[in-house]
């Protein structure tokens, strides 16, 4: 009995110093941080260990045989076993365009092939410039071209103030009307605004003057009337013995 009464007393006793132990700790953190504002190392305050009091392992437990019914456990601190998250940091990509290419409004019927092809580009040089990751286009996003090549005016065409008006008559040709009124098909094509070297009867042409009358074709007439043909008669040879045929006569002869 007394032995019993012996172990239970000792457990009180270390459950009692060990709470004290803690109480003094709680304190001398709570007065340091009050009084200076100043960190104190916990290596510095007295821990169970330095008074002298054994704490379990999270693997052994206190019991007492004596005593059924108390059993005292201390539980291991929790653990985790998660690893530490890796926190990285990723600059975004920034895609500049080629020095002197200009904005340009993706539409609907946009391709990257049209869009190169117009550009003078392969699409790999286009994509590359503009960091695309696919082929493919959407409609109303910005994307960067090189800028268009400047268009050369059209060449105004017209005829000059002292040219003429003339009207293409039959068997006229562009060259033949050139010729007539001493200048090139170039210089009619551009000055009447002709596309081709076609023309029509009664189509109204500037020239730089009226060209002479095509000449008509001349019919040349006989000057005398030949003689009728006359019919020659060619003279029989006349029979000489040497041509007389000495066939018998059709028909008998009278007896002398």
């Amino acid at each position: 009995m007394k032995n019993g009464t012996f172990g239970i007393n000792s457990v009180i006793l270390g459950v009692l110093a060990a709470g004290l132990s803690i109480a003094i700790v709680l304190g001398s953190l709570l007065l340091a941080f009050t009084e200076g504002g100043q960190s104190t190392s916990i290596d510095s305050f007295p821990t169970l260990e330095s008074v002298g009091i054994l704490t379990p392992t999270p693997e052994e437990s206190i019991s007492t045989t004596d005593s059924p019914g108390i059993t005292p456990t201390v539980k291991p601190p929790p653990t985790s076993t998660q690893p530490a998250a890796l926190i990285v940091s990723e600059e975004p990509v920034i895609c500049e365009p080629p020095s002197g290419w200009v904005k340009y409004t993706v539409k609907s019927a946009d391709t990257l092939n049209k869009l190169a092809s117009a550009s003078g580009l392969s699409p790999q040089q286009v994509a590359d410039a503009n960091c695309l990751e696919e082929s493919q286009l959407t409609p109303d996003t910005v994307i960067y071209l090189p800028p268009a090549p400047p268009t050369a005016p059209p060449v105004a065409c017209g005829a000059p103030s002292h040219w003429v008006v003339y009207y293409v008559q039959p068997g006229d040709t562009l060259f033949e009307i050139a010729q007539r009124v001493n200048t090139t098909v170039s210089q009619l094509k551009s000055a009447n605004c002709l596309n081709s070297n076609n023309i029509r009867t009664g189509q109204k042409l500037y020239v730089p003057y009226l060209p002479a009358p095509r000449p008509s074709p001349t019919i040349i007439l006989p000057t005398e009337t030949p003689p009728p043909p006359t019919s020659t008669q060619v003279p029989l040879p006349t029979p000489t013995d040497g041509n007389i045929s000495h066939r018998p006569p059709p028909y008998p002869y009278p007896a002398p």
